[in-house]
């Protein structure tokens, strides 16, 4: 491995233990207040008003709280689909389905909680609008996950898609999240947006 991308490898590891050790500070009560924030906050993006449908997220481990946002987004009408991870060939790897209830999700095969396979698929280039989990981000939309590279080559192959929906991709998550730069490599797709419960960040306009 290259010196550089092994020097970059370390870097994205050690942010992602920080973060999450931050993340894993936060009492119950202040985990409350600030999804309820964020979820608002959410809301006031035109996209989201606009959006058909939705791609949210299961919160996992010490992530924030998606359900408040899930369920505001299901009052409000708009349709709203989960990942599901994929073990077919064909990508992308992440697959959407409709799952309006717990007891619609099961234990996939990383032992999170997704979709029945056998839920109603949505095409990933019919979502107008996916909510991105991480570990962190930063103003011009570069993205610290988990390492898999899931919604990196989900945010690419919709992009790319000839019938896509001209999709946004939207960070969500704590305000303490969003730094003024991430380690960035060459296959890191930028978001459009990051949504924490201290703000809206265009990512476009932070580029521009």
């Amino acid at each position: 491995m290259h010196p550089a991308e092994l020097s970059l490898r370390e870097e994205k590891r050690a942010l992602r233990r920080a973060m999450a050790e931050q993340r894993d500070a936060l009492s119950a009560d202040q985990r409350t207040g600030l999804a309820a924030r964020a979820a608002e906050l959410f809301w006031d993006l035109p996209e989201a008003r606009l959006a058909r449908t939705v791609a949210g997220f299961v919160s996992t481990r010490s992530e924030i709280d998606t359900a408040p946002l899930l369920d505001l987004l299901r009052q409000r009408g708009i349709d709203v689909v989960l990942p599901r991870v994929s073990t077919g060939l064909i990508p992308p790897r992440l697959r959407f389905h409709r799952a309006d209830a717990r007891s619609d999700l099961v234990f996939g095969i990383f032992g999170l909680l997704e979709p029945r396979s056998d839920a109603p698929e949505v095409a990933a280039h019919a979502i107008d609008l996916f909510m991105v989990p991480g570990l962190a981000f930063d103003r011009r939309g570069t993205r610290i996950g988990y390492g898999g590279g899931y919604y990196d080559e989900l945010a690419a192959y919709v992009r790319a898609h000839p019938d896509a929906t001209h999709a946004r991709f939207v960070g969500y998550g704590f305000g303490f999240q969003l730094l003024d730069a991430c380690p960035t490599g060459e296959w890191d797709v930028p978001l459009d947006a990051v949504v924490t419960d201290e703000g809206i960040v265009r990512c476009q306009e932070a580029n521009g």
